[in-house]
């Protein structure tokens, strides 16, 4: 069994581009899921623009941009104010190749991904493999997955832990999670409602204390996502009970929102304390996790994943010094807690709890500045750039 390869813990989206990038670099890739292959996982993904020239290097972008919706614009939606502050991604046209978000069915994704990755055979994807035990020594990490034959046994490099908030490789390390819960959950309604008769390009942000909601079209055949938020303490049994209440007092008369599906989760603020353990990292939402307010989580999990890929890669086939896995442990804690966290934080407070006019009127003046202008958009814009690690193959300067 070979040392000098890397093991995924994890086959979702992030999964699977963890092990493209890393089958691009040039190494031996094999990924453990427990789930069954083909298994169902309907959600809407939002693909920010400062993701889309990671997923061109990748080989997935045209792909994507196949079935995806293309959103050339984001906006937010103040119903006590009558306004809706559109920021045009057009203003990043001067300065990025891709200036659009990309919007698309999470299932859509997971086909694109696994299309590619077929046709790369040093990758192996092992699905119904449940991870049991994880030792690792000086040399290398030895993972043990139960399946439907039976127990096996692997041996690799690195073992690199995408597998969600529930994460068991984070639970064989031994490593809590620490953070909060917010007092609400969210409930992501897939509807037939076609939100553009309402004015919605695409996608839209709804500012309010008693139907704050993210709005996105995911698909082309007139799918939408309407993702709102409950107080925790209702019974979660009754969420289809309450649902048409809540959309009612949004769409216009007695229309049919046209509900297809729906799901609810719980919203957190955590983070690992270490990302790094020997020979083992995290990414994604088995590191840290947010609520998706911003968008934010997502673009920070692609940039894990990236940063993971170049370590891992230079580790693995250029011999580089395991300082490079600290500084990627480092960097992307750092991300986190002083840029994702906190955005995703005010941005919850503001589209949920802005019962307060005089708070909501100050959150709401910083993006009617920044819509102002086709500068302030772009400076707006850009502040996603900021997740993305530098390269960590060399020391990085110090802020000071």
């Amino acid at each position: 069994m070979s040392t000098n390869n890397v093991l995924i813990v994890g086959g979702g989206p992030l999964g699977l581009l963890q092990a493209l990038g890393l089958a691009h670099a040039g190494l031996d890739v094999t990924v453990l899921e427990p789930g069954p292959e083909g298994q169902s996982a309907p959600g809407a993904l939002v693909l920010n623009w400062a993701m889309m020239s990671g997923l061109d290097a990748l080989g997935v972008l045209d792909d994507m941009l196949a079935v995806g919706v293309v959103q050339e614009a984001v906006s937010l939606n103040v119903p006590s104010t009558g306004e809706t502050l559109v920021f045009e991604l057009s203003s990043l046209s001067d300065v990025v190749e891709h200036p659009f978000t990309l919007n698309m069915d999470q299932n859509q994704f997971v086909d694109i991904a696994l299309r590619h990755l077929s046709a790369t055979p040093s990758v192996s994807i092992l699905w119904d493999a449940r991870v049991v035990s994880l030792d690792q020594d000086q040399d290398g990490c030895t993972v043990v997955a139960a399946g439907p034959g039976g127990e096996n046994t692997y041996r690799a490099g690195w073992v690199v832990g995408v597998d969600g908030a529930n994460s068991l490789v984070r639970r064989h390390l031994g490593l809590a999670f620490p953070g909060m819960t917010w007092p609400e959950r969210f409930v992501a309604v897939r509807l037939r409602f076609d939100f553009s008769t309402l004015g919605v390009r695409q996608a839209a942000t709804r500012v309010d204390p008693d139907s704050g909601a993210l709005i996105a079209q995911i698909d082309r055949t007139g799918l939408w996502q309407y993702l709102y938020a409950e107080d925790l303490r209702l019974p979660e049994a009754t969420i289809d009970v309450r649902m048409p209440t809540v959309l009612a007092d949004v769409l216009p008369g007695s229309i049919d929102p046209g509900v297809d599906t729906w799901t609810a989760q719980r919203m957190h603020q955590r983070v690992v304390d270490t990302f790094r353990v020997g020979r083992v990292i995290l990414a994604g939402a088995a590191a840290h996790v947010t609520a998706p307010t911003s968008g934010f989580g997502v673009v920070g999990a692609f940039f894990d994943v990236l940063a993971a890929t170049e370590v891992l890669a230079a580790l693995a086939r250029d011999g580089a010094d395991e300082i490079v896995l600290d500084r990627y442990a480092a960097d992307r804690r750092r991300v986190f807690t002083e840029i994702t966290s906190p955005i995703s934080s005010e941005t919850k407070m503001m589209i949920f709890n802005s019962s307060d006019p005089v708070r909501l009127e100050h959150e709401v003046a910083r993006y009617r500045a920044a819509a102002a202008s086709r500068e302030g958009t772009r400076n707006f814009l850009m502040l996603a750039c900021q997740l993305e690690s530098p390269s960590l193959l060399e020391p990085i300067p110090s802020a000071g």
